[in-house]
């Protein structure tokens, strides 16, 4: 009887002992790592709301990531137009020498009306990651083509003409989390942009000597209007970047709120843990100790 008794007692110490072991295992690798489970099964109950809010943060980090990648297209294409804006108005001082009686021939004007035009060209063309951005969804191919043809040179009196723009109408847009659709495109069809274009053209084949005054003349109104409506696409190009930023300002909050949801399902306390594995680091000492003590016993002391 005593023996069995003896043997059971053993044999549960023996059971405790690898009970701490095990314990105190999953005690060090939540200090290691900071996380109560290294896998979903240890904390089945809240697999389902666990994986369920890191989709909506991988659908959320992938939201904040493509308006950032549209807001920093916006923002070219804001620059662009204020430097389409500039070239217009710059040229505007020259063509108003001219027209003021200064020859046209002294001022330049049909180099520098060129020169306007190359450059207003250039910043329509503009691209950001190989994609053109005033093309509509034609993103391969440059949007103005100005050479003739397609685009007759203009002469006085003109005639509004298209035929410089090798894109499309298809203005780009982007759907937020909500499923609110932000339009941000904008298109080199657009008013502002055929009258700049025109006007250029105008002064760049207007005669000189003696000087073309109704050439110059349309083209400077072409301009008037031209830079009106192009302040008014920059104007909304700033709308549309406020909008993004704060759809990304909001995205990130939530982002914030998911991440706090999902710490406290997978997160320990850690200074919790540590207390528990100093105890259990105490007890498994003491449990191999009465392990150990019990293996040591002699025969007689067994038999007894």
């Amino acid at each position: 009887m005593t023996r069995v008794s003896t043997f059971g007692q053993n044999d549960f110490a023996v059971n405790s002992l690898m009970k701490v072991q095990s314990s105190l295992s999953r005690v060090q690798m939540q200090v290691s790592t900071e996380l109560v489970s290294d896998s979903y099964k240890d904390i089945a109950g809240d697999t389902v709301i666990l994986k369920a809010l890191e989709g909506d943060l991988e659908k959320s980090n992938n939201m904040v990531s493509n308006a950032e990648t549209i807001a920093a297209r916006v923002d070219t294409m804001y620059g662009a137009v204020g430097n389409m804006v500039d070239i217009l108005a710059q040229f505007q001082v020259t063509l108003s020498s001219a027209i003021s009686g200064e020859t046209a021939e002294s001022a330049a004007l049909n180099e520098n009306a060129q020169a306007a035009l190359d450059s207003f060209v250039s910043q329509a063309n503009i691209q950001m990651s190989g994609r053109y951005l005033f093309g509509g969804s034609n993103t391969a191919t440059p949007p103005i083509d100005v050479s003739d043809p397609p685009y007759s040179a203009q002469t006085y009196p003109s005639v509004e003409s298209y035929d410089y723009y090798q894109g499309d109408e298809q203005e780009a847009s982007f759907y937020t989390s909500d499923n609110d659709k932000i339009t941000y495109g904008v298109t080199a069809s657009q008013s502002g942009f055929e009258k700049s274009i025109r006007a250029l053209s105008l002064a760049a084949n207007a005669t000189e000597a003696p000087v073309d005054q109704d050439a110059l003349l349309e083209a400077y109104d072409l301009i008037n209007d031209a830079l009106d409506e192009l302040l008014v696409v920059q104007s909304g190009l700033s709308t549309t970047a406020s909008n993004l930023e704060r759809e990304i300002d909001m995205e990130l909050d939530y982002q914030l709120t998911l991440d706090a949801m999902i710490g406290d399902i997978k997160n320990v306390d850690l200074a919790a843990v540590i207390a528990e594995q100093e105890q259990l680091q105490v007890l498994l000492e003491a449990s191999y100790n009465v392990t150990v003590s019990m293996s040591k016993m002699n025969l007689f002391e067994f038999l007894s």
